[in-house]
């Protein structure tokens, strides 16, 4: 009762209550907001999360399928560096072969070309002393002539 007594006597004690009531619904007031504000700021956190997760799952994913990209264009790379390098192996297989096929075929044409001169050689030995029989031949039917 003295409580009341004060405040029934006394304006200052009337006003010094209403002072104590307005900071008590101000702290509880305040003790809310910052309660909703440590709430806002948690759920913010908990979506920066959520966002930085997924932009690291995107980027995972970004990179990842540029590295299968890199792996396939390097498979695809060696594999047709791989086929060039056969076919120049069998190019220079073939050009080996075509190098002695070359030489062989030179021999037999420098065999063939001594062969042709001996012929004509021949040839020309044979017309020479077919011109000598006939000469011989020619000379034998003048002195028959000139003996009758």
């Amino acid at each position: 009762m003295e409580f009341v007594d004060l405040l029934e006597t006394s304006s200052m004690a009337a006003f010094a209550v209403f002072l104590i009531y307005l900071y008590k619904q101000q702290m509880a007031r305040m003790d809310a907001l910052v309660d909703k504000f440590q709430s806002q700021l948690e759920n913010t956190r908990k979506e920066y999360k959520i966002d930085v997760e997924e932009l690291r799952n995107r980027y995972d994913a970004v990179v990842a399928n540029y590295n299968e990209e890199a792996k396939e264009t390097r498979t695809t790379l060696s594999d047709r560096l791989n086929a060039v390098g056969q076919n120049l192996r069998k190019v220079g297989t073939d050009l080996s072969s075509l190098y002695v096929s070359h030489e062989s075929n030179r021999e037999e044409i420098r065999d063939l070309s001594s062969k042709v001169e001996q012929g004509i050689k021949i040839v020309q030995s044979m017309q020479e002393e077919a011109r000598l029989k006939e000469i011989a031949r020619a000379a034998a039917v003048r002195n028959t002539g000139d003996k009758d």
